[in-house]
């Protein structure tokens, strides 16, 4: 055997014992031992060509060719998730049969030449991506894979560029003191809403919906809009809203909802009685209905859930002084995993940045086997892909851990959940879920696995956030990978740091893989701009709730100008 097989059924052993295999890691060993040059050019959407000089094993069965060709599948889909692309083109020798067959069966695993709604699987991040393309080019182009000879490579490199600092962020606090302002902070459990008036904080609210249930665009749209309205009169004395800050977790491009396949739309897809491009197109429309709010002048500034949490911090870190020079980089833990890039000029990189759908695990055999929506799975639920990110951070990360190792490990603290009604087992024995209906218990049941974790009263919970750790170094080594930003550090924000405690268990895991990785949390000490300080005030509302909201206010200013 050679070296190059081994380090394959090495890594086919680790999966088949149901333990992760960190597509990171299959890189490292790869590039390493791997004597098929696989480089692949990514033509980005504004110009740049990222170029990833991979390489892989020789293969000699058929288990091993199909491991491989997984980990090339996983790497294309990563890129199109984060990145996006107008085109990808592959520079391989194509005298090689093997690795030519592999490459060119691209086009099938990714459902190229298949309608939107035939795709399933790799396919689905193709909707996204076209989405963006037809928004971006008015229909004039659609995104392509070639495969072309190793002779032939160009030396077209044309990686992303940084700007340098300006004072966006700096002036930001100060624009907010002449303004009337809403901050929307749309979650996968409730929708968070704050309001501010010349520099006051007015009002906080936070209004629980499961949209991963809803059928209709409507029951997406009308809660935002008639929140809006209610308290633009409540608070604003007839007055309109000068700016609205809308975070939305979804793909955003030029301030459109553009992506499509998030959960949170996942009712309307499978609506057999509405066209979902219908309407999706309304939903895309949002921000500009929330615009008839506004005032002549005024603005809706709209950005995915991840880039606002790195937007707030920015805000905030630059308001203390702070060094903006590289940006900056956030993922918030909630429902999923939300990953925000902010550069150090205030503007938002115009790519998906889709980190929540990244595949990180190749192994973890055993728990592809369930359903989807069984939280035992490491499916995600949008796409049937194993090992997404989606399964692995967030709260769907803390229900699957503990549903792998509580049974076995520590049995009471398992049937304590069973007999709290956080976990349901189905009549026939063969799902475990989180009940939603009648009343959702997603909130409670991860409260319950945070106290268990951060009072020390569990072992087995202290470990599952540890874990959470090590999959966020696993994703910001993948990020460093895909895009290199110059911002190393990630803040985290959402209700799996609310507590310290576990916020230092998922750095200790973190430290574990990769110990030049810098955590920070959004806790109390990101309150420094006068709006965020009047939420550490609150003594109902939390930073660690509410930061998004209020960084929603600030983002709102972005397109107010110059302090009026």
């Amino acid at each position: 055997m050679s070296r190059q097989t081994e380090c394959i059924d090495g890594f086919l052993k680790r999966a088949q014992a149901d333990q992760t295999v960190y597509v990171t890691d299959v890189r490292r060993v790869f590039d390493e031992v791997g004597e098929k040059a696989f480089h692949v050019h990514a033509h980005l959407y504004e110009g740049a060509v990222e170029v990833f000089d991979m390489s892989v094993p020789e293969w000699e069965t058929e288990g091993q060719r199909d491991f491989v060709a997984e980990y090339i599948r996983a790497f294309l889909y990563n890129l199109i998730s984060t990145l996006g692309a107008i085109r990808i083109e592959i520079y391989l020798d194509t005298a090689d049969e093997g690795l030519r067959a592999l490459a060119e069966g691209l086009r099938e695993d990714f459902q190229l030449d298949l309608d939107k709604t035939e795709r399933s699987g790799y396919g689905k991040c193709l909707n996204v991506n076209e989405r963006i393309v037809k928004a971006l080019t008015g229909g004039k182009r659609r995104f392509a894979i070639g495969i072309r000879d190793l002779g032939e490579e160009p030396e077209d490199a044309k990686a992303l560029e940084e700007p340098t600092g300006g004072a966006v962020f700096e002036e930001l606090p100060a624009r907010a003191e002449k303004a009337f302002l809403l901050g929307v902070d749309v979650g996968g459990t409730d929708i968070k809403f704050a309001a501010s008036l010349d520099g006051k904080l007015v009002h906080c609210e936070e209004l629980n919906w499961a949209p991963a249930s809803f059928s209709n665009v409507e029951q997406l749209i009308d809660p935002v809009m008639e929140t809006a309205e209610r308290l633009m009169k409540q608070f604003g004395d007839g007055r309109k809203w000068d700016g609205i800050g809308l975070s939305w977790p979804d793909a955003i491009i030029h301030n459109m909802i553009v992506g499509g396949e998030t959960t949170k739309t996942k009712g309307l897809r499978e609506n057999p009685d509405r066209d979902y491009e219908e309407q999706f197109a309304q939903l895309t429309g949002l921000t500009g209905k929330l615009r008839a709010l506004t005032t002549q002048n005024g603005a809706v500034m709209c950005c995915n859930d991840g880039p606002m949490a790195a937007f707030t911090d920015a805000v905030e870190m630059a308001a203390a002084g702070g060094d903006v020079s590289k940006g900056f980089i956030a993922y918030s833990l909630g429902t999923e995993l939300g990953t925000g890039w902010v550069l150090a000029d205030g503007s938002i990189p115009q790519i998906p940045l889709e980190c929540y759908n990244c595949i990180i695990d190749l192994g973890s055999l055993k728990a592809r086997k369930f359903d989807a929506e069984d939280i035992r799975s490491c499916l995600n639920v949008n796409t049937l892909l194993p090992g997404t990110l989606q399964k692995y951070t967030g709260q769907s990360g803390v229900f699957r851990l503990a549903c792998k190792y509580l049974p076995g490990r520590e049995p009471a603290v398992y049937e304590e959940a069973l007999s709290r009604g956080l976990f349901a087992v189905s009549s026939d024995g063969k799902s475990v879920t989180v009940p939603t209906e009648p009343d959702d218990k997603r909130k409670e049941c991860l409260e319950f696995f945070m106290e268990k974790a951060a009072s020390g009263e569990s072992e087995v919970c202290r470990e599952i956030f540890k874990e959470i750790g090590e999959y966020i170094a696993v994703i910001w080594a993948e990020n460093d990978y895909l895009f290199h930003p110059a911002a190393k550090e990630r803040t985290l924000f959402g209700r799996l740091v609310k507590r310290q405690e576990c916020f230092d268990l998922i750095r200790e895991g973190a430290a574990s893989r990769e110990p030049d990785l810098v955590l920070k949390n959004a806790d109390s000490g990101l309150a420094i701009t006068p709006l965020m300080r009047q939420l550490e005030e609150d003594p109902v509302f939390t930073v660690a709730q509410f930061a998004q909201a209020v960084g929603a206010l600030h983002f709102a200013c972005v397109g107010l100008g110059s302090v009026r």
